[in-house]
């Protein structure tokens, strides 16, 4: 028996049963891994830089919204104000539209981008740990399969753009947070690769060529048009 003070309430248990019940028929996008395994990680790097109970519970349901039917309401009865607008921050389309009826992914994300400026503390803690979980575990896909980047809505191109952005915003916005270091990690090596590399015209600068990428429409048509399901940078 320990006479140790608990380290989290009840209520980050009832969260953690909840979002294992939501997510239960999900994966990860194009993979045999249960989605709850990102959902756990996402809550995790959010105790792990400084993050309150609330946000924890929040990075457990960040997708409760997108992707598991719920909506702001339902999740503030449970949880309270708090953690359903962090939830909400954290979803990138419009409620009510899931799966296939999602609006364009390029709509959603550059909408996302712009949204940064003006959200929380605790909502951009989230969002960090969200990209940078999503983000590493690109990376490690892409050291083992090259082409495991055409599974994601606007491929390499679009996605280095989105989270470069991302972590850009982040690091004005949310100085010193251990999960957008590991974000930062994950874009410089994306920037870096030999894939990415040959995307790039000779003479320019990886991260020149990617914050451009909204300056392209020739590149992103393909994201322009796709909707779709979530479990990664969907």
């Amino acid at each position: 028996m320990t006479n140790k003070p608990p380290t989290h309430s009840e209520r980050y248990d009832e969260a953690l049963l909840w979002t294992a019940q939501l997510h239960r028929h999900q994966g990860r996008n194009g993979k045999s891994v249960p989605y709850i395994s990102h959902l756990i990680a996402v809550s995790g790097l959010v105790w792990e830089d400084g993050g309150t109970e609330d946000q924890a519970i929040a990075g457990l349901l960040h997708d409760a919204i997108e992707d598991a039917g719920q909506s702001h309401a339902s999740i503030a009865k449970r949880f309270g104000e708090e953690v359903a607008a962090i939830v909400r921050d954290c979803t990138d389309t419009a409620e009510g539209l899931t799966g296939a009826g999602k609006e364009p992914w390029l709509v959603r994300k550059a909408r996302y981008v712009d949204a940064l400026d003006h959200k929380s503390e605790g909502s951009l803690r989230v969002t960090a740990a969200d990209k940078a979980h999503n983000a590493r575990d690109m990376v490690l896909d892409a050291r083992r399969r090259p082409d495991s980047w055409d599974r994601f809505k606007a491929g390499l191109d679009g996605t280095a753009w989105y989270l470069l952005r991302i972590h850009q915003s982040l690091s004005h916005r949310l100085p010193g947070s251990r999960s957008n270091e590991l974000l930062g990690e994950a874009v410089n090596e994306i920037l870096a690769s030999e894939a990415y590399g040959r995307l790039v015209p000779t003479g320019i600068a990886p991260a020149v060529w990617a914050a451009g990428y909204l300056e392209r429409p020739e590149t992103h048509r393909r994201g322009s048009t796709a909707g779709g399901s979530s479990s990664g940078i969907a």
